[in-house]
């Protein structure tokens, strides 16, 4: 399978993608951004975030999405799309095997990707291209633009690797 592939709703997502500007939050944005995209809303990113900073019972536990202005959690957004009806999960692990087919039959994928030195950080994106040329295409709310974010086969394979593979995903819409 050397064909690109490209997600059914590329272009629908760039059309919600949202500016995290200087912020930490890509997950707040990102999250956002698929709500707005699926869920016909009008959420903010910066808004998200706040909300996302506290914690909420769900049974008898709560759930901590995020350290408060700082990293959030893949439940964390997982539970927030479950408010809106979107069947979201997040997993370790996920072979690198699954992605492409996944994409092509319309998964929204959100894979974590950082490092740990010389300082740690994590990155969350949504996966909407692959192309055996450029690697993987994202729609990264680091950037203020409507344009497929590239990040080659080696690299993202590195940095997915240094989450445990984490991937955040939405079955179906």
């Amino acid at each position: 399978m050397n064909q690109p592939v490209q997600s059914p709703y590329h272009q629908k997502i760039f059309e919600h993608l949202q500016f995290q500007g200087s912020s930490n939050d890509c997950a707040p944005y990102t999250t956002a951004t698929i709500l707005n995209t699926f869920c016909n809303q009008q959420l903010k990113g910066d808004e998200l975030a706040k909300q996302m900073n506290k914690p909420r019972l769900r049974g008898l536990l709560p759930v901590i999405r995020r350290i408060p202005n700082w990293a959030t959690f893949p439940w964390g957004v997982v539970d927030v799309m479950k408010d809106y009806q979107l069947k979201a999960r997040w997993q370790f692990r996920t072979p690198i095997e699954y992605l492409r087919p996944a994409l092509a039959n319309g998964h929204i994928l959100m894979p974590i990707i950082g490092e740990w030195r010389p300082k740690p950080w994590m990155h969350i994106m949504t996966l909407v291209e692959w192309d055996p040329q450029r690697g993987w295409g994202f729609a990264n709310t680091q950037y203020q633009t409507q344009k497929t974010y590239w990040v080659s086969d080696s690299d993202f394979q590195v940095k997915w690797k240094n989450s445990g593979r984490l991937l955040v995903e939405i079955e179906s819409i």
